[in-house]
């Protein structure tokens, strides 16, 4: 009987079974989807209110933005279209997504360009995949002018991913290592907070795993899960209508969120004093 269950995806869902698996994608596939998800995020897609929260804040932050940036880490370069004042170009080391970057980085994510050759760094979701997260900031800090901007984002509380996979933060954790870095820190912001972001986490391992058999409980997670399998919006509308407000959050509110933005600027040089008169 559980083997005949097995074979209907929706009924499957209340046995903890997943459902049979799909045809692979290609790379070019996966690489296309993963670009469409960051730029137009929608309802019952796999990390929905989550990219769409860091989307916005982004644009909010990016909003404005002139002069030469570069996106620092680049890999497809998913949020070049919300600079669109400014002059963009991409770094990525050698192997990476984007096979087009204007600027190669080294083994260590370095880069030969000279110093003070932006206006703006942008980072994201590059922070938690780098050996040494300090490099990283020193080497945005001294790739800006002085004023320059940098906009970073990575993970507070997510699954590894992504091959290398190394790090996490708080908000507050992340600030102080900007600023240990050299930068002032302007705002950090939490992104996909409390209910919406446990939501968000309970929906996709679902998907990804199933429940196991036992109990009310096990019983109300594979309903859940055979509801989002029915209608896959169904949770994304409910997180938009009920927790919307969850989205971006700053301050010790919400101690519980899956991303932070970070903006933060490179502090100008202080004046060299005259020498006395002779």
């Amino acid at each position: 009987m559980v083997n005949l269950l097995n074979r209907l995806p929706l009924l499957g869902a209340l046995t903890g079974t997943p459902a049979r698996p799909r045809r692979e994608p290609t790379h070019d596939e996966v690489v296309a989807e993963r670009y469409r998800e960051r730029t137009d995020p929608r309802p019952g897609d796999w990390a929905y209110a989550h990219l769409l929260d860091l989307r916005d804040a982004l644009a909010e932050e990016l909003r404005g933005a002139s002069g030469r940036w570069l996106d620092f880490g680049a890999g497809t370069s998913p949020y070049r279209g919300l600079l669109p004042g400014a002059r963009l170009e991409t770094a990525e080391m050698r192997g990476g997504e984007d096979l087009t970057a204007d600027h190669e980085l080294d083994a260590d994510g370095l880069s030969a360009l000279p110093d003070g050759s932006f206006d703006g760094i942008l980072s994201t979701q590059v922070l938690e995949h780098v050996t040494d997260p300090d490099t990283h900031l020193r080497e945005a800090l001294r790739l800006l002018r002085p004023g320059g901007k940098l906009v970073l984002s990575t993970h507070g509380v997510w699954e590894e991913h992504g091959g290398q996979d190394l790090w996490r933060w708080t908000a507050d954790g992340l600030a102080a290592q900007a600023e240990r870095s050299g930068f002032t820190v302007d705002r950090a912001v939490k992104l996909t907070c409390g209910p919406r972001g446990l939501l968000l986490l309970l929906r996709y391992h679902g998907r990804q795993h199933g429940w196991p058999a036992g109990g009310p409980v096990g019983l109300l997670l594979r309903t859940l899960t055979l509801a989002d399998r029915l209608r896959p919006r169904l949770v994304d509308d409910y997180l938009d209508r009920v927790f919307g407000g969850l989205g971006r959050v700053e301050g010790p509110a919400e101690p519980f969120y899956l991303d932070i933005l970070l903006t933060a600027t490179k502090p100008s040089a202080p004046e060299t004093p005259e020498r006395d008169a002779k």
